[in-house]
């Protein structure tokens, strides 16, 4: 709460000491390192929603590759298809329970909240990369 109070008064400041030197170097300094976690925060909500479009991506491997092993038959697809259904129900559940963050909210929490996320969605993209690579294996040993 005291940052939210003192970036409007150092605002003030800047403006009143305009004109008087060395003053202007000060408030830029607290203006930036005040933003420096909203540029941050900004930065990681976008390499998540990037990292978010790469597992969607993976996430319509599987469904291919879900029917292909459907259709193979064979009795070493059972235990394939349970993890594959594990890891698109846990990215489907990532979706479900991910909220933006407010962007009135402060930096820094916004800033965990988004590194939590992260990590949620890096486990789930390993969960799908694993399960992918298991029905590719069990396909190539089926002959498909």
């Amino acid at each position: 709460m005291k940052k939210l109070l003192l970036l409007p008064a150092g605002a003030l400041l800047g403006l009143l000491s305009l004109g008087l030197p060395g003053c202007g170097t000060q408030t830029t300094t607290a203006t930036t390192e005040a933003t420096a976690p909203t540029g941050q925060a900004r930065a990681l909500e976008d390499t998540l929603m990037a990292q978010h479009e790469r597992a969607m991506g993976q996430t319509e491997q599987l469904f291919a590759l879900k029917a292909q092993l459907t259709a193979a038959k064979t009795p070493a697809t059972a235990p394939v298809l349970s993890q594959m259904q594990t890891a698109d129900h846990a990215m489907m559940e990532w979706m479900h329970q991910y909220q933006a963050p407010d962007s009135t909210a402060p930096a820094p929490q916004r800033l965990t909240y988004l590194q939590d996320q992260e990590k949620q969605l890096s486990g789930i993209e390993q969960q799908l990369r694993v399960a992918i690579d298991s029905a590719q294996a069990t396909l190539r040993r089926a002959g498909r």
